[in-house]
C-alpha cells in the first residue's frame, strides 16, 4: 500500500513535515531572544538613563567593597575557568554517550561551546560604549586631568631646560665676557613655554568636553554566558525524568553566576541579561539542530508532567517573578532617592535582582520547551504507525 509523501513516516515516527514545524518553531523562538540582546544593547548602553543607572550600579558596588557578599561573589566567579568549563563539557559529553545518544551529546557540548563563541564574537562585534551624562563629565574631567598633567609636565620640563640653558649661558659668560648678553636672551624660555602649555590645555580641555568619551563594550558577560549554556546544554542531554535534579543542582550555580558579575563589579547588568537571553537564543538553536536530526519529537502533554515537574516549575516561575519584582521596587526607589549614597545602593541591589529574574526566567523559558519535547532513540522503535491526515 503506498502513501502519500506528506504523510511518509521516517525512522523516528515523526512526519517531515512536524519536524520541520518543530524546527521553525524553535528558531522562531530563538530569534526572538538574539532580538532580546539587542533591545537591551539599545537602551542599556545608547540612552542616557540606562548609563546612569548602570554607573549607579557599580558605584554602589564599590560601597560593598568590604562586605563579605562582595568576596563571596568574586571568589565565585574566580571557580568559573577555563578548565571547569571543561570539565563541566566532559561530564555532559559523558552523559550523552552512556544514553548512547551520540549526536545529541555533540548538540549539547555544541550548545555550549557556541555560547561562549557567540558571548566572545558579540563582544567584539558591537560598537564602543559612548558616555552620556554623568559619565561624560567624569571622562571628560579624567581627560581634563590627564591633559592638565602632561601640560604640567611638559612645562617643568621645559622650565627645567630653560633653566639649565641660563647656567650654562651664565658660565659661559663668566669665563668669556664676549658674550654678556647671552643670558638674557635665553631667560624667556620658561615663560613661553608655559603659555604654550596652558593654550596647549585649554584646547585639549575643550575638545575633550565636545567629543563623547567611549570605552570598549563589555556586553555580553562571559561569565554569566557560560554558566547559562552549560544548563541549556545539560537540559539538551538528559530525559525528561531528570530534569528535577539537574535543574535543582545546576540552576543555582548558573543563576548566581550572573548575579556574581554585578555583585562583585565584574560587569554591568546589562552585560548579563544579554548573555542569558543569548545562552537561550543558542539553546534553542541547539534544540532546533536536534529537532531537524529528528533526535527529538514532541512529548506528552504538559497535564502528564509528574509532581516534581509541576513544582519545579511553579518554583521557577515564583522565584523569576519575586525577583523582579523586587528589581522594580528598588528602581522606583533608585529614581526617588535623595542623597547619591543611597541612589547608589538602591541601583546595586536593583541590578542584582533584576540579573537573578532574568537568569531565572531564561532557565524557566528553556524547561517550558524541554518539557514539551521527548528525545528518541537511534533505531526506530517497534510498531510504527503512521499520522492521521
Amino acid at each position: 500500500m503506498s502513501y502519500p509523501e506528506a504523510l511518509a513516516v521516517d525512522r523516528h515516527t515523526a512526519t517531515v513535515g512536524s519536524r520541520r514545524d518543530l524546527r521553525n518553531r524553535l528558531v522562531a523562538g530563538a530569534v526572538v531572544a538574539l532580538a532580546g540582546v539587542f533591545v537591551v544593547y539599545l537602551l542599556a548602553v545608547r540612552t542616557r538613563w540606562g548609563q546612569d543607572f548602570e554607573n549607579a550600579a557599580l558605584a554602589g558596588a564599590g560601597q560593598h567593597r568590604s562586605g563579605s557578599w562582595y568576596g563571596d561573589a568574586d571568589r565565585w566567579l574566580n571557580r568559573l575557568t577555563a578548565e571547569s568549563f571543561g570539565a563541566s563539557l566532559v561530564v555532559i559529553a559523558a552523559v550523552g554517550l552512556l544514553r548512547r545518544r551520540v549526536l545529541l551529546a555533540v548538540c549539547g557540548v555544541a550548545t555550549a561551546v557556541g555560547t561562549v563563541i557567540a558571548a566572545r564574537v558579540l563582544k567584539g562585534a558591537l560598537p564602543s560604549r559612548p558616555a552620556f551624562g554623568a559619565e561624560a563629565v567624569r571622562a571628560a574631567a579624567r581627560a581634563a586631568q590627564a591633559a592638565h598633567t602632561a601640560s604640567a609636565a611638559g612645562a617643568a620640563k621645559a622650565a627645567s631646560m630653560a633653566a639649565h640653558a641660563a647656567g650654562v649661558t651664565a658660565t659661559a659668560a663668566a669665563a668669556s665676557p664676549a658674550a654678556p648678553a647671552a643670558a638674557p636672551a635665553a631667560a624667556p624660555a620658561a615663560p613661553g613655554s608655559a603659555t604654550a602649555a596652558a593654550a596647549a590645555h585649554a584646547v585639549a580641555t575643550a575638545h575633550t568636553a565636545l567629543t563623547p568619551y567611549q570605552t570598549p563594550n563589555t556586553l555580553p558577560s562571559g561569565h554569566a554566558a557560560a554558566a547559562m549554556g552549560l544548563l541549556f546544554a545539560a537540559l539538551i542531554i538528559v530525559s525528561r525524568r531528570w530534569y528535577v535534579p539537574v535543574t535543582v543542582l545546576a540552576l543555582p550555580g548558573a543563576a548566581f553566576a550572573g548575579v556574581a558579575t554585578v555583585a562583585a563589579d565584574w560587569h554591568r547588568v546589562s552585560d548579563t541579561l544579554a548573555a542569558d537571553l543569548l545562552a537561550l537564543a543558542v539553546g534553542l538553536l541547539g534544540l532546533a539542530v536536534v529537532a531537524q536530526l529528528g533526535l527529538v519529537r514532541p512529548g506528552p502533554s504538559v497535564s502528564r508532567s509528574s509532581l516534581g515537574q509541576r513544582l519545579l516549575y511553579a518554583v521557577v516561575l515564583s522565584v523569576a517573578t519575586a525577583a523582579l519584582a523586587i528589581g522594580a521596587a528598588y528602581f522606583v526607589r533608585y529614581h526617588g532617592a535623595v542623597s547619591e549614597v543611597t541612589r547608589d545602593d538602591a541601583a546595586y541591589w536593583s541590578a542584582q535582582a533584576f540579573a537573578l529574574g532574568a537568569a531565572v526566567g531564561a532557565a524557566g523559558a528553556m524547561l517550558a520547551v524541554c518539557r514539551n519535547l521527548e528525545s528518541v532513540g537511534l533505531r526506530p522503535p517497534r510498531g510504527l504507525t503512521i499520522q492521521a491526515p
